[in-house]
């Protein structure tokens, strides 16, 4: 599981990166700048909720039917996962003005006009950068569910260092090139996605040509895909849209909150992030293994999941209780006059995302592993209940009837982490998962050896 987990860690650890450092850039515009493009990025994240949704749908499908054998099938089904990129792509580039305009206008309304601003350039051009993007994380997610996540980590080494060069550059309007500010950010985040998208496809071409039969366009695999993808989608979409009410909320309590909360934010993918490459990496083995009905190795692969996870999240927690403040202040300009609030402020709430650490590791190892076994419906209508049941009305609460501050918020935040945790566990523990097989019996190829997908030197399974 860690050979699979690796990889894709550090793919995620390098766009978590690159996007603390495109924060601290923007941070030295000033916080209304920091306060922005935190609001617009959270928005950018909302917007394609869905459609990331539903290309993650292809990692079941993908992984169960390696595991029962039938690579062509395998590989089909990450064909129309991507031809649903191509199509969401072209949408979210021709509506970018309308739709940023109508957001932030929604959203921030409570920000200086200036913030404003700031924040419709910046979704704006995310919005128009948006294909490369989508597409690019298609590919990766197929070769992550093929067990081949070295190729996707390759192509972010090397355009990650790329988007955070493009957006210095950018931004502050160095070597010649005019001073964007918010949307230089944006639009070096667009070009290094574009120079992903081409590496990975590069790195990843086959070496016997394609297998133009799987690659033909079928209604009945992409009804599949949609079918099990829609459910991903509409859950990452409506958790979304509750993280960002909830934001809006701390909106309201003043820009400075807003500011240290979307640098919060920031600084919690370092765990999250990892944390999630590690659920992904388990979640590649528990459908390769529901796929081959081994359900004792998918009760065996959830196990060690938890067991990678647990003492990383512990120790990312003593990280931010011990360095929660030092780790703020990289993302504030000491000239403004709310520096000193804000540091203090930041402290508070590091403090209580170390406490969100161990219920969210917990949360993820069993998120992912029902729905790699094919238990997508369960987790969808699971995660929507604990974040519009729990998570908005305890923010609204904190915010607009208690008077509360945002340490409190990010207090009852994570214990809406802790009843989720606690809800997949039961559902895990219960056993309805292995009836959820999304392999349809009847003509599928078996291995050879009876085990899982045969691996090359470079630990990738040999599909399609």
């Amino acid at each position: 599981m860690l050979s699979l987990a690796w990889p894709i860690g550090v793919s995620m650890v390098s766009l978590t990166l690159k996007g603390v450092i495109d924060m601290l850039m923007v941070g030295r515009l000033g916080t209304e700048a920091l306060a922005a493009v935190g609001l617009a990025g959270v928005l950018a994240w909302n917007l394609i909720a869905f459609p990331m949704g539903v290309f993650r749908g292809q990692r079941p499908l993908v992984s169960q039917y390696l595991g029962s054998g039938d690579r062509t099938a395998a590989f089909s089904y990450g064909a129309h996962a991507f031809y649903l990129a191509a199509a969401f792509g072209v949408l979210s580039w021709a509506l970018a003005g309308p739709i940023s305009h109508s957001v932030v206008s929604l959203a921030a309304s409570k920000l200086t006009p200036t913030a404003q601003e700031f924040a419709r350039d910046y979704l704006r051009v995310r919005m128009q950068w948006t294909l490369p993007a989508l597409l690019a994380m298609t590919i990766a997610e197929y070769l992550r569910s093929t067990g081949r996540p070295r190729v996707a980590m390759a192509a972010d080494l090397v355009a990650h260092p790329i988007n955070v060069l493009l957006s210095w550059m950018l931004i502050f309007g160095h070597f010649g090139l005019p001073a964007l500010g918010v949307e230089g950010a944006a639009l070096g985040t667009g070009l290094a996605d574009t120079i992903a998208l081409g590496l990975m496809v590069w790195l990843s071409r086959p070496r016997s040509g394609l297998n133009k039969a799987a690659l033909r366009f079928q209604w009945a695999r992409m009804r599949k895909v949609w079918s099990v993808g829609v459910t991903g989608g509409v859950q990452f979409t409506i958790e979304s849209g509750s993280f960002t009410l909830i934001t809006a909320f701390v909106g309201a309590l003043s820009t400075v909150s807003l500011a240290v909360h979307n640098a919060c934010i920031s600084l919690i993918h370092l765990s999250m992030m990892p944390a999630v490459a590690i659920g992904d990496g388990g979640s590649v083995l528990i459908g390769q293994y529901t796929g081959e009905k081994r359900f004792d190795l998918v009760e065996k692969s959830l196990r060690s999941t938890i067991r990678i996870l647990m003492p990383f999240m512990a120790v990312m927690a003593l990280v931010y209780v011990f360095c929660g403040e030092w780790l703020v202040r990289w993302y504030l300009d000491p000239d403004d006059p709310a520096y000193h609030d804000a540091i203090v402020l930041g402290g508070r709430v590091m403090m209580a995302a170390a406490l969100w650490q161990l219920g969210d590791a917990l949360q993820i190892a069993y998120r992912f592993g029902l729905r790699a076994a094919g238990d997508h419906r369960w987790v969808m209508w699971t995660g929507i209940l604990c974040a519009w049941v729990l998570s908005v009305p305890m923010a609204y609460v904190v915010i607009f009837v208690i008077d509360g501050d945002l340490t409190q918020v990010w207090l009852v935040w994570t214990g809406e982490i802790f009843v989720g945790s606690y809800i997949f566990w039961r559902r895990w523990r219960s056993g309805g998962w292995r009836r959820k097989r999304l392999v349809e019996d009847g003509g599928a190829p078996t291995l050879e050896d009876g085990g899982a997908p045969t691996v090359e030197d470079d630990g990738a399974p040999t599909a399609g």
